[in-house]
Parts: structure tokens; sequence; C-alpha cells
């Protein structure tokens, strides 16, 4: 795989913001500040830029793309963030099986297959897990059952949002496992962490 997974530009009164992730790769991008990292990560998860912003997913320019052309792109692409977006009313199950449901897609005996693999690999017990709704797990469980939902239908480029965020010291020690977990289901695929310096 050649070229890039992502190219973004955007320039403030304040911050000249560059990003670039050759497909395949693993990138670190410190932001200056909360809102030019929520910028980077809305850009890319909405596929749309702004005044002032320029973004190219895997060769694509977003500012020239039809509304079919956005939606096939953001289907490549995931995130894990701080704003994990389960829905509340599902438990764990529900939400990591969601997207297969809704798709049809793939089937559920493979999603509850690769669901007790990743929840595994992280130490997580999966039948118990499953049954709760997300205000009964804690925000790395949250984070987990986001992740393993997306991996249902691999994303190509995978963001980890602040992916420390709202961690204990004892939950960092299993952050290596995301990306470790991604690389099985996607060899491919390109990583982007992003974070504020005030965090790094």
């Amino acid at each position: 795989m050649s070229g890039l997974a992502l190219r973004y530009a955007r320039k403030t009164k304040q911050h000249d913001v560059r990003v670039s992730l050759p497909a395949g790769a693993v990138a670190r991008v410190h932001m200056p500040d909360e809102n030019a990292k929520a910028h980077l990560v809305t850009a890319i998860m909405k596929v749309r830029c702004e005044p002032g912003e320029e973004l190219e997913l895997f060769g694509e320019q977003a500012a020239s793309l039809r509304a079919r052309g956005r939606e096939k792109l953001r289907a490549r692409v995931g995130a894990v963030s701080p704003v994990v977006g389960l829905i509340t009313s599902l438990n764990a199950w529900e939400n990591i099986s969601l997207p297969a449901a809704y798709h049809g897609a793939p089937p559920l005996e493979d999603v509850a297959q690769l669901a007790h693999e990743v929840l595994a690999s992280f130490g997580v017990e999966a039948e118990g897990f499953f049954t709760r709704l997300p205000e009964e797990l804690g925000t790395l469980q949250r984070k987990i059952t986001a992740f393993t939902r997306l991996l249902v239908r691999p994303p190509e480029l995978m963001v980890f949002d602040a992916l420390d965020e709202g961690l204990s010291h004892a939950d960092c020690a299993h952050l290596g496992r995301f990306e470790a977990v991604y690389r099985t289901r996607q060899p491919v695929g390109s990583v982007l962490y992003v974070d504020t310096k005030e965090d790094a």
C-alpha cells in the first residue's frame, strides 16, 4: 500500500496545523489545543471541511466530494473518542452487534466470536460484560465496547482520540492493546493517535 491515508491542513490566527499519515502507518499528533483537536477529528469523521481547512482521505479531496462519495469514505474511517457514542438503552452486546444487525452482515455468530476474542484480549469476561448497559460500564469498558463495535467492519483508518482521557493509571496499562488488536483485524490499516499538547 502506498500514498497517504490522510492529509489535513488548517490555518488560523493562532495555529498552522498540518497532519500527514502514510497509508498503513502509525502517527501520533499533539494538537495545540482542544479546539484544534476537535476540528481535526470532526473533519475526518464527517469527511467534511470547514472554511480554512483542507482534507484528503485515501487520495480523495473532501471538498470535491458529493454525498455518496463522502458516505463511502466515512465507512472506511473509525474513531474511539472520549464521546464514545454508545446507545444508552442498549446493553454492550446490542451496541456491539448493531452494525451487523442493521446491515445483515456479518452473521451474528461471527460477531459474537469476534467480540469474545477482543474482550478476552483485554482480560474481560464476555458473558457478564454483554448484559451491562453503558452506564454500568467504566470508562475503559465503554471504550472497549465502542472499539469492538468498530471491528465488526474494521476501518482502514483508525483514529484514537485522547485514548487515555478519563482513565485511571491502572487502566492506561491496557492502552497498547487497542492498536495490537486492531492490527490483527486490519493488518494494513492506518492508525492516528490524537491528543493535545496540554495532555501530552
